[in-house]
């Protein structure tokens, strides 16, 4: 569907690439939104809830329009107009200082990705005929050096979008403070679409060099590695929710760094694998992370509390909100019979592939290694989360106080927690249609990487469906037993506490006594300062990045300001002459530069 305007067509149009990830967006946006209408319930009085649902479905259209654009000035209008939305979604309670803050942060990060964007297409379409990506990929591999600088550029700007190690520093930041039907829809879509724009930059400049490949297997395995540890030191829960999108776009970067490596040393099986869990663990990410931001709402909205050292007990209290939030956790840890453990095989399989291909040594053990080290630490993460907000005792009155949500609340979830299992015990669904996606971006037919990935679909098949049957099996134990004990009748009784009689909610494992032997052990790394007084000490977690890295060298911009303070303002005239200086600069740069060519 072309238009014709300055800089070629503005031509919309739908691969494989493009549906998967409208799939995703169709998929949570219409939960997300759903849930949303029962978030802002509360927010009725306040006015702004009509804005609020209209910034939601302008950016579903924003993601809709990123993906089946096929010009870059087209796309770079859409990039934008999902940039300005997320940004007035995420401010939606600018009361708080704290959603002011976030904010900003995310607006000047969104921002210098938008500006890096515009820098790689202004210089990609110099030899290019129009800004149309036919175009553009026409003349991707005829580049030379500037390939690799535009691809260079194009991973900082779609990084910041992504969210990875060290490009992070404004996601903790938003999805903490976001409304949490949005903190789902960014977290479960909108940092895909930076995964999105790696992919499609990289089918349009061709087959990369080998250091593209390296480098995007490196930032995968530091995001994931260093992701998870920044997240088991958090006590917020939806702060430490946003950590592990932090992770979890690491384990992708892992599969479409395997991918990459694939098409370099020509290993067809580790393209097509790598690839194709990169792309599953999109999807299936985006669901059950969603899934855990809606859980994390009814939380908020029940008890008004993020912080997990204050909750506890709610399990009993929000049963529906409790199995939601474990099949999520279950999910996102990569346990079968659910889709996280799906994507996690795959991109498990890609690195077994490379262990026994002519790839470079110690690849697959690399990756390996690193998967199973994110695997663990998100393991003791989650069972963190679990146990210290939903078992043991209400360590407030607010956790006392909570109630179960209601059908606008657990009904989306539901939906959330039948896709994650139905994922997990029937992948073939989802790995088929996923495995065209792959061969698109591995440049093969989708015949060829179907046969490739056919020892893997099945091998994740058959797992999740034994896995299915031995939790199904556990399950009527279960129903049998509670039974049985409800005939015979039991007694209720306090929990056995080694005889002391006088126990309080406060002697429970908190937040951050569970996580205290791991972040020990990664020292500095983690980001916990610990504040001592006479009879107490307290954890803080710190973003690193924003904190001890971008806030100084902000304080020094405006240190710098501060000196040209003293030129007058208000004066006409001298803005003017600004403008005039610039301006001349601006000619005279184009003059020697050639006019622009």
């Amino acid at each position: 569907m072309p238009t014709h305007v300055p800089g070629g067509a503005w031509t919309l149009a739908l691969d494989p690439l493009g549906a998967w990830f409208l799939l995703l967006v169709l998929g949570v946006g219409v939960v997300a939104a759903a849930y949303g209408t029962w978030y802002l319930a509360s927010e009725r009085e306040s006015g702004s809830v009509p804005q609020a649902l209209l910034g939601f479905a302008l950016l579903l259209i924003a993601l809709a329009l990123v993906v089946t654009a096929r010009a870059a000035l087209l796309f770079l209008a859409a990039w934008e107009l999902m940039a300005l939305t997320c940004y007035f979604l995420v401010v939606f309670d600018d009361r708080r200082a704290e959603v002011r803050r976030a904010g900003m942060v995310y607006l000047l990060a969104t921002h210098a990705g938008t500006l890096l964007l515009f820098v790689v297409f202004g210089l990609w379409g110099r030899d290019a005929p129009d800004l149309t990506f036919g175009s553009l990929q026409a003349v991707g591999e005829t580049l030379g050096p500037a390939r690799s600088v535009l691809f260079a550029l194009a991973l900082l700007a779609f990084g910041l979008k992504a969210g990875f190690v060290p490009l992070h520093f404004w996601l903790p930041e938003a999805h903490a403070t976001a409304p949490s039907h949005v903190s789902a829809i960014m977290s479960g879509v909108v940092i895909k679409f930076g995964i999105y724009g790696i992919l499609r930059v990289m089918t349009l400049l061709g087959t990369p060099p080998a250091w593209w490949a390296w480098l995007v297997l490196a930032l995968g395995a530091a995001s994931g590695v260093i992701g998870v540890l920044w997240a088991l030191a958090q006590h917020d829960l939806k702060r430490l929710l946003a950590y592990h999108s932090v992770e979890n776009v690491g384990i992708i970067l892992l599969g479409v760094g395997a991918g990459a490596l694939g098409l370099v040393y020509h290993v067809p099986a580790l393209a097509v694998l790598g690839f194709l869990g990169a792309v599953l663990h999109t999807l299936n990410h985006g669901l059950f992370k969603s899934l855990l931001f809606l859980g994390a709402g009814s939380v908020l909205r029940a008890t008004g509390i993020r912080g997990m050292e204050q909750l506890g007990g709610l399990a009993r209290r929000m049963p529906l909100t409790w199995v939601a939030f474990l099949v999520g956790s279950a999910a996102i840890v990569g346990l079968p019979p659910l889709n996280g453990f799906v994507s996690e095989w795959v991109v498990f399989q890609a690195f077994f592939a490379a262990g026994v291909s002519n790839s470079p040594a110690g690849l697959g053990v690399f990756g390996a290694a690193a998967l199973g080290l994110i695997g663990g630490l998100a393991l003791a993460c989650f069972a963190k989360v679990c146990g210290t907000v939903f078992l043991g005792v209400p360590r407030t009155p607010a956790a006392r106080a909570a109630v179960e949500c209601p059908i606008g609340a657990w009904g989306p979830m539901a939906v959330l927690v039948l896709a994650c299992g139905l994922i997990g015990v029937m992948p073939v669904f989802v790995i088929r249609p996923a495995v065209q996606v792959a061969g698109l971006v591995a440049g093969m037919a989708p015949t060829a990487a179907a046969e490739l990935a056919e020892p893997v679909r099945h091998g994740a098949t058959l797992i999740s469906a034994m896995a299915g049957l031995i939790v199904g099996l556990v399950g009527v134990v279960v129903v049998l037993r509670m039974w049985a004990l409800q005939r015979a009748g039991s007694a209720a009784a306090e929990t056995w506490s080694c005889g002391y009689p006088a126990t309080t909610a406060r002697m429970q494992y908190t937040a951050s006594s569970f996580a205290a032997p791991l972040i020990s052990l990664f020292g500095w790394l983690a980001g916990v300062t610990v504040r001592r007084s006479a009879h107490a000490f307290a954890t803080h977690p710190t973003n690193l990045v924003l904190e001890r890295m971008l806030v100084p060298v902000w304080r020094g911009i405006v240190r710098a300001g501060d000196v040209i303070r003293p030129v007058p303002r208000g004066r006409l005239q001298l803005y003017l002459l600004f403008v005039v200086a610039t301006v001349s600069l601006l000619l005279v740069y184009l003059a020697a530069s050639g006019g622009g060519r």
